[in-house]
């Protein structure tokens, strides 16, 4: 089991719901969304069904591409599961297409709730767009391109909420302006693990840096619930962000031997 909990870096997956989360929190506050003025924290989730389903669905694609770069690097990225021969390439890409599968599905119902497929702007399209990205990433190792894909998961998560009753600028300013901020992080870390895989330092670095970004994630939900405290729905958000940072902490404790990175 632990050569499958290294292939999905799963001490990393804790660090995707949150982008969603935050994508829609600046959706939900532009009013974009019926759980913008739903009462209670058991309708304002029950109204952001769609979010729970792109996380989802963005947990698998990340998934996915974590495999298709061990596929792509497995005659040079020594010491990974791949490489080492501790999971069999077929295997590999049974795990791969799994994942897409499980996203798509995922992606289907997340559209159905949240009526995501009005234009080929939807989430689902997006989704899409990210697997391409990913590829991209995998193949090319741009360091702008990995940064594209977490920019872009944040946009997913302001889609999810943005369906075709949405008011015009519902997307708004601030998805936007969150998603640039997300690629210009994850840019950067990028760019600086360059050179990780000799330097078992610096990619403890690398982990921590990439695990920060739950604490960018919280940050923003909660000057978001502070700003707008009549706004249920950012709180059940907020209890989701935070839920993701225990899982985090416990899968760095309790699989110290897996890699972030």
């Amino acid at each position: 089991m632990q050569r499958w909990f290294r292939l999905f870096r799963v001490v990393n997956l804790p660090t995707v719901p949150g982008d969603i989360f935050v994508g829609a929190a600046a959706v939900i506050v532009a009013g974009g969304h019926p759980a913008s003025s739903a009462v209670g924290l058991y309708w304002s989730t029950r109204f952001l069904a769609p979010v729970w389903w792109t996380a989802a669905a963005s947990v698998f694609i990340y998934m996915f591409g974590l495999v298709q770069n061990d596929i792509i690097g497995a005659k040079t990225d020594k010491g990974r599961p791949i490489a080492d021969g501790e999971i069999s390439m077929d295997s590999a890409w049974a795990a791969g297409t799994a994942c897409l599968a499980a996203a798509a599905f995922c992606a289907y119902f997340g559209g159905i709730y949240g009526g995501g497929f009005h234009s080929l702007w939807s989430w689902p399209a997006q989704a899409a767009v990210l697997v391409a990205l990913i590829t991209a990433y995998n193949r090319s190792k741009r360091w702008w391109i990995m940064g594209a894909c977490r920019g872009l998961n944040v946009l997913l998560g302001a889609s999810a909420v943005c369906s075709s009753g949405s008011p015009a600028g519902a997307f708004g300013v601030r998805a936007l302006s969150l998603a640039v901020i997300w690629w210009l992080y994850i840019s950067l870390v990028t760019l600086y693990s360059e050179g990780e895989e000799t330097d078992p330092a610096k990619r403890r670095r690398v982990g921590f840096l990439v695990g920060a970004i739950v604490y960018l994630q919280l940050a923003v939900l909660v000057a978001l619930a502070l700003a707008y405290p009549q706004v249920t729905a950012l709180r059940a958000l907020l209890v989701a962000g935070a839920v993701m940072l225990v899982v985090l902490r416990a899968l760095i404790r309790f699989l110290p031997k897996v890699s972030a990175s």
